[in-house]
């Protein structure tokens, strides 16, 4: 199977569409899927598919090895091998995938696909209000008001500095979107280098270090893979400005954490807003609770609460027409670049 294989279009032949739905039992009321959500979201397609909706911890098996699709979060990719056969597609209901590699364990023919996009609004809403936060100084007014000092950090208007991303895909463009009409200056970095509408440049990894000297604001938004793992070390951190802030809305394994940490409690960073973490929840016992400077908010950037799952799922309905229709599909995982 290539990276990015098409599975076999939708026919009549085919009849009824059972979809598999798995919901994981300690998953918030809003981001479980019902019969409700689903049909709603496939609209006049419902009529030609039958739903089993179950729970990761009481799967119905014979239901899943007749299944064409299937839909879930945090599922084990074993089971899917050993029951689910006959899938075309399995839809992941989150953006990061790295959990699910390699994809060896995809039935023959199906492809999985994410919900990358789902995150867009909510999560460039929060990294507007990081990169304002930074630019307003805010960790270090927080860290002073924990201390009981009054510390006038003065800060200056944000139009003309420069936001450095590492990531353009859909969740940095949407930061970058948000803050366009600030007058900053969004500069991207990715795997191709290649342009986005939401920056004003793109340039390939490799051109990283010319251009971490030059941000006043390190925005992480990238998937966590094997060539973004660690690729803000402790040698990125240091090409910083001291007066630069960062932003990790991404994956944790992306930064150095320790490194920032270092920075951070001497003074060589201006300050930091981080949402995601290696171990979730972050331990009470973690270091980084007590970071001067360093703004911790516990993975809540980019859910939108009462919307999450219909864009999700608006996302899975679209690649069933689509595959109905003999089209490609939409947000189909590369198992080579891994997102």
């Amino acid at each position: 199977m290539t990276a990015k294989s098409m599975p076999a279009p939708l026919t009549p032949g085919d009849g009824k569409l059972r979809i598999y739905v798995e919901n994981r039992e300690n998953a918030f009321g809003n981001f479980v899927v019902s019969q409700d959500d689903l049909r709603r979201a496939l609209g006049t397609q419902a009529d030609r598919v039958e739903i089993s909706v179950n729970s990761a911890n009481a799967p119905d098996f014979a239901s899943l090895q007749a299944a064409t699709f299937f839909i879930g979060s945090g599922f084990d990719p074993q089971r899917l091998r050993d029951y689910g056969r006959k899938l075309r597609v399995v839809h992941c209901l989150s953006a990061g995938v790295e959990y699910y590699m390699p994809l060896d364990w995809l039935p023959s023919g199906a492809v999985l696909t994410n919900s990358s996009g789902a995150h867009e609004e909510k999560g460039g809403q929060y990294g507007l209000m990081a990169v304002l936060m930074l630019n307003e100084r805010m960790p270090r007014l927080i860290t002073s008001q924990k201390e009981r000092r009054w510390d006038q950090a003065f800060s200056s208007t944000i139009r003309g500095k420069t936001a450095l991303f590492f990531g353009t895909g859909s969740l940095g463009s949407a930061i970058a979107a948000c803050l366009k009409p600030l007058g900053v200056r969004r500069i991207g970095i990715s795997r191709n280098g290649r342009p986005v509408e939401a920056f004003d440049a793109c340039h390939t990894v490799d051109t990283l270090h010319e251009w971490l000297p030059k941000a006043d604001f390190l925005v992480v938004a990238t998937p966590l893979t094997p060539a973004t793992r660690n690729a803000i070390g402790a040698r990125e951190i240091a090409l910083l400005p001291p007066h630069a802030g960062l932003v990790n809305i991404g994956r944790a394994p992306v930064v150095d954490y320790l490194a920032l940490a270092t920075v951070l409690r001497e003074g060589r960073l201006s300050g930091a807003v981080l949402d995601v973490f290696d171990e979730e929840p972050l331990p009470e016992s973690s270091d980084l609770w007590d970071v001067p400077n360093l703004i911790i908010t516990p993975h809540t950037s980019c859910d939108d609460h009462h919307n999450y799952i219909d864009r999700c799922l608006s996302i899975f309905a679209g690649n069933v027409e689509r595959l109905s229709k003999g089209l490609p599909l939409e947000n189909v995982v590369d198992a080579i670049h891994q997102y």
